[in-house]
């Protein structure tokens, strides 16, 4: 695998899909969605624009169609690095302990973390503004030494290192402006309520929930993953680190995914109705709107979590991307129809791939 150009990806760009042998697991009451064209056009974009490993789950009504493809020249993957996506699991974990009044979404963050230092103004900042990218804060991986950080292996790995990279000066408050800072931010409210460290109280909260393979920390394995800017530069950047946290931490598979995205959404086991209320309150992303081929757009976010219009179709659900990896989770509630894709790779070239091409044939179909 060839050389590299560097882009930094860590939220809005999605994704990349990839190439090489098929395995196809299928676990149905009924045929509903085309599954045989999903996975012919999959096939034919991974193999078309040398993609490396993906996992897709879909499910429709009940019946559920798992997929996982390698290309012959990259190790198999058995789980992948989720990104933003992980936000929307933060944000859940967080929605919880407003249901057991630990936090209000109105409460200021000063209570929980007191002074951010250096950040101008952030006394009226609430929780609610943190999980809906409405705080103003700026991003710690827009800084400019951030991606050399990552590929040299020397990306921050503490809270004060990471703010230390954020701009004291914020963006207009109470208009959305999204910055992974905000989910850093969170990170120190989970711990001023629970008393735990950021990840073991997110670890041993999806554990409880039954969800024991979403994973937020660094695998102990080696996970193979891939940049490419163009076709002719792509790279294999595993030994590449990142520490993201709430942010985009996560490590997991397209099936816990699914089973997560059913029981939040489909069967409503994990918060109660006011809590999805919450997770819905709706604000514009403009000018940060997200296109999904040409049928598509993600134009609005709520309290960790955004909205999808494809075809006249609306999902819910969150999109991940970073330097090494691309996810997407969305789930059309009106249909019982979830949709979920991991890969370990990233960069323009893949990105474009996902975002054009992949993404909407596959949603075409559902």
């Amino acid at each position: 695998m060839v050389r590299i150009l560097m882009d930094n990806t860590v939220w809005s760009t999605v994704m990349a899909l990839m190439a090489g042998l098929v395995s196809c697991t299928l676990h149905e009451k009924k045929p509903s969605f085309h599954r045989k064209e999903i996975k012919q056009k999959v096939l034919e974009i991974a193999e078309g624009k040398k993609l490396p490993s993906l996992t897709l789950t879909i499910s429709q009504q009940g019946s559920v169609w798992s997929m996982k493809y390698n290309n012959e020249d990259v190790e198999k993957q058995k789980i992948y690095g989720i990104g933003s996506t992980t936000k929307l699991l933060s944000a859940v974990l967080v929605l919880k302990l407003a249901e057991q009044e630990k936090v209000s979404l109105e409460d200021k963050l000063v209570k929980h973390v007191g002074n951010l230092g250096h950040i101008e103004n952030i006394e009226n900042t609430t929780v609610r503004n943190i999980l809906s990218h409405t705080s103003g804060l700026q991003d710690f991986t827009k800084h400019p030494s951030w991606i050399q950080m990552v590929i040299t292996n020397n990306t921050p790995k503490t809270f004060e290192q990471k703010m230390s990279l954020v701009d004291g000066k914020r963006n207009t408050s109470g208009v959305f402006a999204y910055s992974n800072t905000n989910y850093l931010v969170l990170e120190k409210v989970v711990e001023s309520i629970s008393g735990k460290s950021y990840t073991r109280a997110f670890n041993e909260f999806y554990g409880d929930q039954g969800f024991g393979e979403i994973r937020l920390g660094r695998p102990e394995t080696k996970i193979q993953s891939f940049f490419a800017e163009t076709l002719d530069a792509i790279s294999e950047v595993s030994d590449w680190r990142e520490h993201y946290g709430y942010a985009g931490g996560v490590y997991t598979t397209s099936e816990a995914l699914h089973r997560f995205s059913e029981a939040l959404f489909i069967d409503g086991a994990i918060l109660n109705q006011e809590s999805m209320d919450q997770l819905k309150k709706w604000v514009p992303m403009s000018p940060d709107t997200i296109p999904i081929g040409t049928e598509g757009k993600i134009a609005e976010y709520g309290n960790g979590l955004m909205k999808l219009t494809y075809n006249g179709e609306e999902y819910v659900g969150h999109m991940g991307g970073t330097l090494k990896y691309q996810s997407l989770l969305f789930v059309n509630e009106k249909e019982k129809t979830s949709m979920s894709i991991i890969t370990n790779c990233s960069g323009r070239y893949y990105n474009n791939v996902f975002f054009q091409e992949l993404v909407p044939a596959i949603l075409t179909e559902l």
